[in-house]
C-alpha cells in the first residue's frame, strides 16, 4: 500500500487535535476531508468564530464539514462520496456507527490517557487531579462504547507532583503524534491496520467526566494536597475558583481563580486554640498566602481576581491586601 492509498477522514475539534492533523499535512498524508464542530459565538462581541481545528484547516484546500448533527443524511453522503479509507478522530464527540463505520478500514481515536484509565471527556485533567504519577496517550478503535476499542498502540510520560494541564497538553500532544505515526506507517507497510487488544493498565477502568462549574470549585474541607492536585489539573485553563468572603461585606462574595499552588510542609497548627476552619487565612511570611485545608495548609503562589489580571501572589497582595477577617468558602 502507498501512502496516498490511505483516504484520512480526520475528526476533532480542540488544539490537541490540531498538532495532528498538522502532522498529517506536513507528512503528506492524503486528508480527504476534515469534520469539526459548527462556529459558535466567542468573545465580548459574540462574535461565530470556528474552532482550532477550522481555524488551521480554513487554508488548506480541503474540504471541511461542520455538521449540528452527525447523523444528517446530507453530511453523511457528503463524506460516503469522498471514499475514506481511515477515519482519525481526536478531541471530538461521541461518533455514531454510521460514521465510524464509514471508512473501509474503520475508524481510530487517538485519546489522552493509558485506557482504560480515563475514559471519557476530560482524560488529561482527571489524571492531574487524582495525583497520578503517570499518564500517556492509546491510540484504539472506534466501537460503540465509550473509549472501549482495542487498543493498538500507548505511549507514557511521567508526572511530576508540579505539572499542570498546559504543560501536560502539550507533551501528550507531542506523545500523541509519534504514537500516530508509529500506526499510520505500519498500516502502509501491512496494508491493514494492526491489531489491538483492549487490557488493563492498572486497576478498574475509571472515567473523565465532563468538567463543570461544580466539579471546578475548591473545596476546602479536602487535604491541601487533594486541592494542590485540583489546581494544577485545571491550569491553566478552566481553572480552579473559590469565593472570597469578607466580613461585613455589602457586596456578593467575589470570585477567585487559582492558579498555582504548593502544600506548605509541616505548618505549626498547635499556636491555635481551637483548629481553623478550612478556608481561613492563616498567618504567613511577608507575600505569602497560606490557607487552611481539611488537612494541612496550602499556599496560593498565583491567583486573579475579578475583573483583573492573574498576577503572582506577592504582587496581588501588595495591590488587593485581603481584610481581616476574611476566608475562601
Amino acid at each position: 500500500m502507498k501512502k496516498e492509498d490511505l483516504r484520512i477522514l480526520f475528526l476533532g475539534t480542540t488544539s490537541f487535535a490540531v498538532e495532528h492533523l498538522r502532522f498529517l499535512v506536513e507528512e503528506a498524508y492524503h486528508v480527504v476531508g476534515i469534520v469539526t464542530t459548527p462556529d459558535k459565538p466567542a468573545g465580548r462581541g459574540h462574535k461565530l468564530k470556528g474552532s482550532p481545528v477550522k481555524e488551521f484547516a480554513i487554508d488548506l484546500g480541503i474540504p471541511i464539514f461542520q455538521p449540528e448533527k452527525l447523523r444528517d443524511e446530507l453530511f453523511l453522503e457528503s463524506i460516503r462520496a469522498l471514499n475514506p479509507t481511515l477515519g482519525i478522530v481526536i478531541a471530538f464527540r461521541m461518533l455514531p456507527k454510521q460514521v465510524w463505520q464509514l471508512p473501509t478500514m474503520g475508524t481510530v481515536n487517538v485519546h489522552g490517557s493509558l485506557l482504560p484509565r480515563w475514559r471519557g471527556a476530560a482524560p488529561i485533567n482527571h489524571a492531574l487531579m487524582a495525583g497520578d504519577t503517570k499518564t500517556g496517550v492509546s491510540l484504539f478503535s472506534l466501537t460503540e462504547c465509550l473509549d472501549e476499542g482495542d487498543v493498538i498502540g500507548m505511549r507514557s510520560i511521567a508526572l511530576s507532583e508540579t505539572a499542570c494541564f498546559g504543560e501536560t497538553h502539550d507533551l501528550l500532544a507531542h506523545e500523541g503524534v509519534f504514537l500516530l505515526k508509529e500506526v499510520l506507517e505500519a498500516t502502509v507497510s501491512k496494508g491493514s491496520l494492526p491489531k489491538g487488544t483492549q487490557q488493563l493498565v492498572e486497576g478498574e477502568p475509571l472515567y473523565a467526566h465532563k468538567l463543570t462549574k461544580e466539579n471546578t470549585r475548591v473545596l476546602w474541607n479536602k487535604s491541601a494536597t487533594a486541592i494542590h492536585n485540583l489546581v494544577r489539573g485545571l491550569s491553566p485553563i478552566p481553572t480552579a475558583w473559590t469565593t472570597l468572603i469578607e466580613r461585613n461585606a455589602s457586596t456578593p462574595p467575589s470570585v477567585y481563580k487559582i492558579f498555582e499552588t504548593e502544600v506548605v510542609k509541616d505548618y505549626n497548627f498547635s499556636t491555635f486554640k481551637k483548629t481553623p476552619r478550612p478556608g481561613t487565612i492563616l498567618p504567613a511570611p511577608k507575600g505569602h498566602l497560606y490557607i487552611a485545608t481539611g488537612e494541612g495548609a496550602l499556599s496560593i503562589l498565583s491567583l486573579q481576581a475579578p475583573g483583573k489580571k492573574r498576577l503572582p501572589i506577592s504582587a496581588f497582595l501588595n495591590g488587593s491586601p485581603i481584610s481581616e477577617g476574611a476566608y475562601f468558602e
